[in-house]
């Protein structure tokens, strides 16, 4: 599988290279039935994950409820290329932890590390505004209106970006 770059706006670049943003969230596709509970990654392959619900005879057994998935983005580990909206590398990065989760499950410390306060900071927002609402707002602005309450299952990469990217790429 060809991994794919993480493309990130102006705001958001700047924020990675000041050091303000070492979190990423992007959509999981597709997305699972909606009986699942919880991701477990493979023992064997910790790039491969697996979707878990209740069993329909026995709730308190785990099923299957998807197929092996990959994180197009990376694993733990690699090195991950780190570019503008336009698609141009603009710095590496390595990747030191991916999970799935929902999305509303973002904590206070997840929405920080989303670069949300660097940006909160030169927003309009109001005051006193919890980064979890600042996030969530920057979220609908992205996705649509609806994407925050929709709550989807998504991939979380956490990230330190290492060297910029020079003229040649990298």
């Amino acid at each position: 599988m060809k991994r794919q770059s993480l493309q990130f706006s102006e705001p958001l670049k700047q924020a990675i290279l000041d050091g303000a943003k070492v979190q990423s969230r992007r959509i999981l596709k597709p997305q699972p039935s909606k009986f699942t509970t919880a991701w477990y990654a493979d023992a064997a392959d910790s790039g491969r994950w697996v979707a878990m619900g209740p069993s329909p005879d026995n709730p308190s057994e785990l099923r299957k409820t998807s197929s092996w998935v990959r994180c197009p983005f990376g694993k733990s580990g690699e090195t991950i290329v780190l570019a503008d909206e336009a698609g141009a590398p603009f710095a590496s990065a390595i990747m030191v932890g991916v999970r799935i989760q929902r999305l509303q499950n973002l904590t206070e410390a997840d929405a920080r590390a989303e670069g949300t306060h660097a940006l909160y900071q030169s927003s309009a927002l109001l005051p006193g505004v919890p980064l979890q609402t600042a996030f969530a707002l920057m979220w609908c602005e992205r996705y649509g209106a609806h994407a925050w309450a929709a709550n989807p299952w998504v991939w979380v990469m956490e990230y330190r970006h290492f060297s910029p990217c020079d003229d040649a790429g990298l």
